[in-house]
């Protein structure tokens, strides 16, 4: 899992009481893992899937491979959320518009290894938050509507608006992020792209007005893993509070190709982008 805003993605909650003494933790309870990249086999967040493409993939993939794929969330029974640029890069390589690619070129599955096309499920059309210019932007989310609702499968949990907003500094920096998806596993695998869905824990490094930034310690992202939650746990449950969405990395380094650099997530518990969910969860039912 791995990205730098500047450059390109990477492919990537109950309400709190105002106690100020919380300590968030990270969402499982099993050992620190390592890198993602490297990372261990992810058993406890089933509401994680795979957004698999039936298009060329990206340019900058390190691997031409297809189908190719991201990650993203299960918000309700028909709601899976992604990353936007996900969604855009696969219509623009596939040659159709951003907001026309035939929804038989996209499955989902929720499967730990989806190589077997027989978990994959059909979907019946997606949509960009209104702010996400094409093919990479702020506000980097999209909803994939699933044909058949999922019935089996535990939900992920969106935070409050303004979640992250209520914590200090130092409770940040002292909160353990866990990162959940199924992007390849680095340069030292040759990007590998194996199906898996892993999961690692990362260290906050800073807040911004639309991006969560993370740094790799111990763990970090790889394609493949955009659209894939980061989660926080408080008081209990884990909340959904951001989706991978870029590196951040310097110009003419090659860390990102190496998926060892910082990363950042698109902010999940903004105003824009809570009612944007919410409101299509009513529309496509729950």
């Amino acid at each position: 899992m791995n990205g730098i805003r500047m450059v390109v993605g990477l492919l990537g909650v109950a309400v709190l009481t105002g106690c100020n003494d919380r300590i968030p933790t990270a969402s499982n309870r099993t050992p620190p893992p390592s890198a993602i990249v490297l990372g261990h086999i992810d058993p406890g967040h089933p509401y994680v899937g795979a957004i698999i493409f039936d298009t060329p993939s990206p340019s900058w993939f390190p691997v031409a491979y297809q189908p190719w794929y991201c990650s993203g969330t299960l918000l309700s029974r028909r709601v899976v959320q992604t990353a936007g640029h996900c969604l855009a890069y696969a219509a623009l390589d596939g040659g159709f518009s951003a907001d026309s690619l035939p929804t038989g070129l996209i499955h989902v599955s929720f499967a730990q290894n989806v190589t077997d096309p027989s978990s994959w499920r059909t979907v019946s059309g997606y949509v960009y938050h209104p702010d996400f210019v094409p093919p990479f932007s702020d506000f980097d989310v999209a909803l994939v509507f699933l044909s058949k609702p999922v019935n089996d499968i535990e939900l992920g949990r969106l935070p409050p608006a303004g979640y992250l907003d209520s914590f200090k500094n130092a409770e940040l920096q002292a909160s353990v992020f866990t990162e959940v998806g199924y992007g390849m596993l680095g340069a030292e695998d040759n990007f590998a792209l194996t199906g898996d869905r892993r999961v690692a824990t990362a260290a906050f490094q800073q807040l911004a007005a639309n991006v969560l930034y993370l740094k790799r310690d111990p763990g970090g992202a790889c394609y493949g893993d955009s659209g894939g939650p980061i989660l926080l746990q408080s008081g209990g449950v884990a909340y959904v509070v951001g989706t991978l969405h870029s590196a951040r990395t310097q110009l003419n380094s090659n860390i990102k190709q190496d998926c060892t650099s910082d990363f950042g997530a698109q902010r999940m518990d903004l105003a824009s982008v809570v009612n944007f969910i919410q409101a299509n969860i009513e529309s496509h039912g729950r």
